[in-house]
């Protein structure tokens, strides 16, 4: 029997890939003491969430020696890399004072329009954020529509290391509500609070080993 947060995981469709993480996370804490159960969960869950780069990360962490601490130190640097990208992408539209629209379905986006004036939301957006659910070192996975959000309007990916894989894991992941976007496309990436060039990202995904 699955932890509710495991349950949960699977089927919520509002919490982002960055709220699916924790849940995840939460739930393998519950098992793994015993990792046949721990390691069962994992495999189930890659195979469910297939569009999920996080999912890489946490199954690593599993499989290491001391897999409880491994999974509390994800968790505890993606909630600092969150708050520190939240941070630095608020910045990022105040300093530019134009309208901002966004691609759905990231909670991390979600937590910087929480904290922009009412007047940024509002009228003929000129800029975007989006999330990501994945970035590899060329392309991005996201939710359909980033794609054309990006040829539009200026648009900056909010989001964590926790989302950069390697070019074999990327090309695992996939899902029909995800498409696939080149990382050139946007105008730059806010990584665990640093906004970074698109082509410095790529490099990091690709230093990155499976």
């Amino acid at each position: 029997m699955l932890p509710p947060s495991l349950r949960e995981a699977v089927t919520v469709t509002t919490a982002g890939a960055t709220g699916v993480a924790r849940m995840v996370i939460q739930g393998l804490l519950e098992l793994v003491d015993d990792r046949a159960a721990a390691t069962e969960a994992t495999e189930f869950l890659t195979a469910r969430l297939p569009g999920y780069a996080p999912m890489w990360h946490i199954a690593n962490a599993v499989r290491s020696a001391e897999p409880a601490e491994a999974l509390r130190r994800i968790r505890a640097e993606l909630d600092h890399s969150v708050e520190n990208t939240v941070k630095a992408a608020v910045t990022w539209v105040g300093e530019r004072g134009e309208p901002v629209t966004f691609a759905p379905s990231s909670s991390i986006v979600g937590q910087v329009l929480a904290q922009l004036p009412a007047e940024i939301r509002t009228g003929e957006p000129l800029i975007a954020l989006a999330g990501a659910d994945a970035i590899g070192p060329t392309t991005v996975l996201n939710i359909r529509g980033t794609r054309e959000l990006a040829r539009r309007l200026p648009t900056l990916v909010v989001t964590t290391a926790l989302k950069l894989v390697p070019a074999p894991v990327f090309d695992r992941l996939g899902a029909p509500v995800f498409e696939h976007i080149p990382l050139a496309s946007f105008v730059g990436v806010v990584l665990d609070g640093e906004i970074l060039t698109p082509g410095e990202v790529g490099r990091r995904a690709a230093e990155l080993r499976e």
